[in-house]
């Protein structure tokens, strides 16, 4: 109480012509503190009056300035306000309507002739930009960056004005016809990659769907408008795809794509005739393909397989307006196809199945026999077969919960008839006599571990009489009085060479010459190869290959290596070399 009449003695010593009270005081309290000094006691800032509470205390207001009266605004500031008031957006950018396609597509029909040429260069980090999400300075870089894009120059910037460009082409904003639209987005992506190779993703999804939507403009056909794109459409090998879809079987290389595990990759493939392994592998997987027919399963399944899934929207990722459009069907190739009927998009397309690891299983399981039956000294261990049987089931539908795990007992009939042909007891004796059936086709013999062709001797049986017939004749003229012929003096025998194979890893030693083993001492040593090592490299594995067999150097990597498995044999008779 005494604080209180001490403060309204002080506040009647200021306002001497006022009288302050008990019940005045709050506002008198309140003209003290937005008293202007500077000013007479008339001039206040006119504010609402606090609501009390129980306390009797006050709280601290937050005065709001009225911002000053702006003048005429220069251009092109006038113009990006203009823009940001369409479709009732407030001024400012970071604004809640800036992933509206609508009004972006609005916005960019007035904005479509716009220039600029501004020097400074403002970086703009959010991917999928629109106007509204770029302040003045960010829009006057983008637009100065599109004014030279339009003019053929296009340079780096930040991905998210490229981004806003491209949302601009795909909603036919400054082009005339899908065609144009199309040939300046693929322009864009041809030179923008250069910058950042991000936009490779984007874009081939992107132009893809626009195709679609406007299929009946367009007269070319997507494969070959595809054929400009600066990257290939298909992330996987389309000749692959197309090889591997008529399964004719007879590339290595395609059957591998589908694989875990690949024999061209080993030294088995390397160290011996490629053309042979890759022929006699290719024969097998025929002759797998008739043992799983009579299993009741269709070996193709495991190689591709057609997949559908549902688009939920195209132009993902992309600011798109809504367009109707009727049912259509658009195939873009041999490999995939579009569709639109009354339930959404749908996705239709070819690619290489899951089952990697069950073809893997298969090839290594052939070339673990190819092994045995060619006298390849090294041999490998048979594959788990647990890999196939987690491959089968982790390949089941998402319809299993964790609680519920897929079981060999509840697959599908034809993986569950694939499996018991993989793990029955007639599938290695029949890789053993594909492999056996292979090389009496091919006259192929392996003497010491090296497959050699032996040439079958024809004879024309129809010209045999003829033959006969001269050979009587010649005969007769030969019969006549022979002189003794004088004795030839027989000369000494020469001296056998050694037989490298028979010599061992001693013979192959001592048939280098003392360049390659200097050469395998400094690799032993882990020592720098000198440059220019290429053909004596190849020299030492020609030797290598005709005593033991085998490469004794492998070369395919920056830094070439003697195989582990003759290095302490090598340094046992090089230790003194």
């Amino acid at each position: 109480m005494a604080n209180i009449h001490a403060l309204m003695t002080l506040i009647n010593k200021i306002f001497p012509n006022e009288n302050c009270t008990r019940d005045n005081i709050a506002v008198f309290i309140r003209r003290l503190a937005l008293k202007d000094v500077s000013q007479n006691h008339e001039h206040f800032a006119s504010v609402q009056p606090p609501q009390e509470n129980q306390s009797g205390k006050y709280s601290p207001e937050k005065i709001t300035q009225k911002p000053p009266a702006r003048g005429p605004q220069s251009e092109p500031y006038a113009t990006f306000k203009k823009m940001r008031q369409i479709g009732g957006v407030r001024e400012g950018y970071l604004s809640y309507y800036a992933d509206d396609a609508e009004i972006f597509c609005k916005q960019a029909q007035l904005m479509k002739d716009f220039t600029d040429d501004d020097d400074r260069k403002i970086p703009l980090d959010p991917y999928c930009a629109t106007y509204l999400k770029m302040d003045d300075a960010q829009l006057r870089t983008y637009f100065t960056w599109r004014t030279k894009v339009r003019q053929g120059v296009i340079e780096d910037t930040s991905l998210s004005y490229a981004f806003c460009y491209v949302f601009e082409l795909l909603n036919d904003v400054g082009v005339s016809s899908p065609a144009e639209a199309i040939g300046k987005l693929i322009a864009l992506w041809t030179a923008f990659r250069r910058y950042d190779e991000k936009i490779d993703v984007y874009l081939r999804e992107w132009i893809r769907d626009y195709y679609v939507v406007h299929k009946p403009q367009f007269a070319v056909e997507f494969t070959d408008l595809s054929r400009g794109f600066p990257v290939p459409y298909h992330s996987e090998d389309v000749a692959l795809l197309a090889k591997a879809k008529s399964c004719s079987w007879d590339d290595l290389r395609v059957i591998e794509a589908s694989s875990s595990f690949r024999i061209t990759n080993g030294q088995f493939y390397k160290a011996t005739d490629q053309a042979m392994i890759e022929k006699c592998a290719c024969f097998v997987i025929q002759e797998l393909a008739k043992l799983f027919k009579s299993g009741g399963v269709d070996l193709r399944k495991m190689f591709w397989e057609n997949r559908r899934e549902k688009i939920y929207s195209l132009f993902r990722g992309a600011v798109h307006r809504k367009t109707a459009i009727q049912p259509i069907t658009v195939q873009l190739d041999d490999f995939e196809t579009i569709k639109l009927n009354s339930r959404g998009w749908y996705r239709e397309y070819l690619t290489l199945t899951q089952y990697r690891s069950v073809i893997g299983y298969i090839l290594k399981s052939i070339e673990i026999k190819m092994r045995e039956h060619f006298g390849y000294k090294r041999s490998l261990q048979m594959p788990n077969i647990s890999q196939v049987e987690n491959s089968l089931i982790n390949s089941e539908p998402d319809k299993f919960t964790y609680f519920t795990r897929p079981t060999m007992d509840r697959l599908k009939v034809w993986k569950a008839k694939a499996f018991s042909v993989i793990s029955g007891t007639e599938f290695e004796p029949a890789i053993v006599r594909a492999i056996a059936e292979y090389c009496k086709l091919a006259h192929l013999v392996s003497v010491n571990g090296v497959v050699k062709e032996i040439k079958p001797v024809e004879i024309d049986l129809s010209k045999l009489k003829d033959i006969e017939k001269e050979h009587m004749e010649t005969a007769a003229k030969l019969i006549v009085e022979e002189q003794p012929a004088p004795v030839a003096e027989v000369p000494p025998p020469a001296a056998v060479a050694p037989d490298l194979e028979i010599a061992g890893m001693a013979g192959f030693v001592d048939s280098l010459p003392e360049e390659g083993r200097t050469l395998l001492i400094t690799l032993l040593n882990g020592g720098q190869v000198p440059p220019n090592s290429e053909l004596l490299i190849e020299t030492i594995n020609a030797k290598a290959l005709e005593v033991i067999a085998d490469h004794m150097i492998d070369d395919s990597e920056s830094v070439p290596y003697v195989y582990d498995d003759y290095t302490e044999e090598l340094k046992s008779w090089l230790g003194g070399q």
